[in-house]
């Protein structure tokens, strides 16, 4: 806006600022934000905009600013339009405004992405629906559509189960991004109700019993880009993800993201190439991330080594894997090709690969055995952007890794975790606690939320005293604390942290 506010106007540059080359490169965002001045936006809104109408070919916006802009000018050319903190509401009024697309932009968007800080009645499935319906029906000639923005947060989630069969019906959508409710509005969604689509991304939330729903089980010889992603775990790897992709006899890239719950057998490269890959003959990308959760009743002979070799088509390309053992009864097994795309991965524990993983934001962490100092020095430099952590584990720590890098004469490192800003402590033993936050041994220079028992922080604290906690703890705003036993009184522990020395502590909190 002000290198434009700049040009118009002046002499010998004024074309160049409606020149083609220039407009046609630039996404011109548009906030509702105050620290914009008010005169320049009517300038450019109407002085501007008017002047380079016909080259603007992507407009980016704020719900609140729609109305705004779009009357600004005509746009000719315009075909994709992108909304951010979009209100459901407000957005199906202007719809309906037959002023506001005098123009024909019902005809001419043909790119309609909304992102993910999207503002509605979030949980009410059939109303958030219902309003995604709608925009389909009205945007006449819409090629793509999206509805994902980050991996989970923000989302809307939709659902198309029992809605007539003539409902989010198009002849010309060839891409589609969208979360749904179940794997079954996966399967509606391919029932022919979008017969030309060539892209699928799919984000399924829920786990869910309709199997008594029947649905088309045709070939989709269109599809050549399919992405599925599970948010929670599921049981529906082999009875229906995998014949819904065998389905897609023309598939040329696979993404898959998907934890398996109660699996009594891992699933490996052989497995993979005999189940998958041999009905997708025209594949050339595979890109996935498969956890198998399983018992040790089921025998478990493989190794890490031994895993890896079976993947020898040259489709999956490089193979990371591992295989935690949780406790007694239960492993937790983990494959997925390299490089790592996806910002989460399921718990792991002790025995994770030494890879880096430069795209994880948010990881869990659980095993049976305790985890030592190593572990989290080692977590720290293979997840380098981590910003959410969850700790797992009852068992404590050894004597060697209680020790500081002041008490111990050998080698020490810090783990250092330079934007970890959410920590939270779950039901685990108390060295845990102390390895986190005594700044001897971890810096976590941003963390701004901490859930913990109250005691285990008091006692690692020493009542809120202790200095080498209190670096850790000094930016803290949001505290929540939960209780080790179902009698703890965590109304007498809010009332105790209104204490001086724990306002002191977290001058920042928010109890």
């Amino acid at each position: 806006m002000d290198v434009l506010y700049s040009l118009i106007g002046v002499e010998g540059l004024d074309l160049l600022a409606q020149d083609e080359i220039f407009t046609n490169i630039l996404n011109f965002v548009f906030t509702d934000n105050d620290s914009i001045n008010e005169s320049i936006l009517n300038r450019f809104c109407n002085s501007i905009l008017p002047r380079i109408q016909n080259n603007v070919k992507c407009l980016v916006l704020e719900t609140t600013m729609i109305d705004r802009i779009l009357r600004a000018g005509i746009y000719p050319n315009l075909t994709q339009l992108k909304i951010f903190k979009f209100h459901a509401n407000t957005f199906s009024h202007f719809c309906t405004d037959e002023l506001l697309f005098r123009y024909n932009f019902k005809k001419q968007i043909t790119d309609l992405t909304l992102l993910n800080d999207y503002v509605g009645k979030v949980g009410i499935i059939d109303e958030t629906t219902n309003v995604y319906i709608k925009l389909l029906d009205f945007f006449e000639n819409l090629n793509y559509l999206s509805c994902i923005g980050s991996y989970v947060n923000g989302n809307p989630v939709l659902s198309f189960i029992n809605l007539p069969s003539t409902t989010f019906v198009s002849s010309n959508l060839t891409k589609l991004c969208v979360t749904v409710d179940s794997f079954e509005d996966c399967l509606c969604l391919l029932d022919g109700h979008l017969n030309q689509l060539s892209t699928f991304i799919v984000i399924i939330v829920n786990v869910k019993d309709n199997s008594s729903m029947g649905f088309n089980s045709n070939d989709l010889p269109n599809l050549k880009c399919f992405s599925l992603k599970y948010e929670s775990l599921t049981n529906e790897y082999d009875n229906q993800v995998i014949p819904l992709l065998r389905r897609m006899c023309n598939l040329q890239d696979l993404t898959l993201y998907i934890q398996i719950d109660e699996r009594n057998r891992f699933v490996d490269g052989i497995q993979l190439e005999n189940d998958v890959l041999i009905y997708l003959s025209k594949l050339q990308t595979f890109v996935f991330y498969i956890c198998a959760f399983t018992s040790t009743n089921h025998p478990v002979t493989s190794s890490n080594d031994n895993i890896q070799r079976t993947f020898t088509n040259v489709k999956f390309g490089q193979i990371g894997c591992s295989i935690n053992y949780i406790n007694e009864s239960h492993i937790r097994y983990h494959v997925f090709s390299l490089p790592f795309i996806f910002n989460r991965i399921g718990p792991i524990g002790n025995s994770f690969t030494n890879t880096i993983f430069k795209n994880i934001t948010c990881l869990g962490v659980h095993d049976g055995i305790p985890f030592e100092h190593e572990f989290f020095v080692r977590l720290a430099q293979c997840f380098p952007l981590l910003t959410s952590l969850i700790i797992l584990n009852r068992r404590a720590q050894s004597t060697d890794s209680n020790k500081s890098e002041y008490d111990n004469h050998g080698p020490f490192e810090v783990a250092q975790y330079f934007h970890l800003t959410s920590l939270d402590f779950g039901h685990t033993h108390i060295d845990y606690v102390e390895q986190m936050l005594n700044e001897s041994k971890t810096r976590l220079p941003c963390l701004t939320e901490l859930r913990i028992n109250y005691d285990q922080l008091k006692t690692v604290t020493n009542n809120f005293t202790r200095d080498a906690t209190r670096l850790n703890c000094i930016n803290v705003e949001e505290l929540d604390f939960y209780s080790l036993n179902n009698d703890d009184n965590s109304d007498d522990h809010s009332i105790e942290a209104q204490s001086k020395d724990f306002h002191a502590y977290f001058p920042l909190s928010k109890l």
